[in-house]
């Protein structure tokens, strides 16, 4: 066959390749042709997910507007269970959260975060839900998993004053706990941090506080 291409001028040639070849060009040109097709049906399938979940979120921010807070919280119940993974989904849990906070269902607005607590799920909103879960915990009495859930919180929070706010609160949950001497470590660093001006002059207080109490744990 080799020889036989060799004696043909180069139009001939290609034509005799492509006959010899034709069927495995069909297999592979199939091949890529499903492939094009599953791509643009994930992408465009994941495009309406992320729209429906924006247009359920409008919905349930209108009710929230009107002061239906039931009806409210039944939209973002769905948009937060039905599109875990969109931005729409994640701002939805965490509003559904403040909702059931507000009313003391603490265990309600954990439980709507469970989906989101991680980086696939929760995308740059991560750190919010982090920190959210925390003050859930917090209210429930549950002070270690509350710490755990703050430096989660801070080491998900690339912008300095957010970073300084979550500290804050991961200091607040040491101090509960009675961990003094890692809370006073938290509290130190905010008051030396130029970017934590929010939160400085609690530091500071803090620090003074923590100066009179009896030693506590480490």
């Amino acid at each position: 066959m080799t020889d036989k291409l060799e004696s043909m001028s180069p139009g001939e040639s290609i034509l005799a390749w492509f006959q010899a070849n034709n069927r495995t060009m069909g297999i592979v040109g199939g091949v890529a042709a499903i492939a094009a097709a599953s791509t643009w049906f994930y992408l465009r399938s994941a495009e309406i997910k992320r729209l429906n979940a924006e247009r359920g979120l409008s919905q349930a921010r209108q009710s929230m507007s009107a002061g239906n807070s039931a009806l409210a919280a039944t939209d973002l119940q769905r948009v937060a269970t039905r599109y875990v993974g969109t931005p729409g989904g994640v701002q939805a849990a965490i509003l559904l959260a403040h909702v059931n906070y507000d009313q003391a269902k603490h265990v309600e607005g954990l439980k709507a975060l469970e989906p989101y607590q991680g980086a696939r799920a929760a995308g740059q909103l991560l750190p919010d839900v982090l920190s959210l879960v925390g003050d859930g915990q917090i209210a429930l009495g549950k002070g270690d998993d509350a710490v755990v859930s703050y430096r989660k919180a801070v080491e998900a929070t690339r912008l300095p004053g957010a970073k300084a706010v979550i500290k804050a609160k991961l200091a607040r949950a040491l101090m509960a706990a009675g961990k003094d001497i890692e809370a006073r470590a938290v509290w130190e660093q905010l008051a030396a941090d130029p970017d934590a001006s929010v939160v400085k002059g609690e530091a500071k207080i803090r620090l003074g506080e923590l100066a009179t109490r009896p030693a506590g744990k480490s």
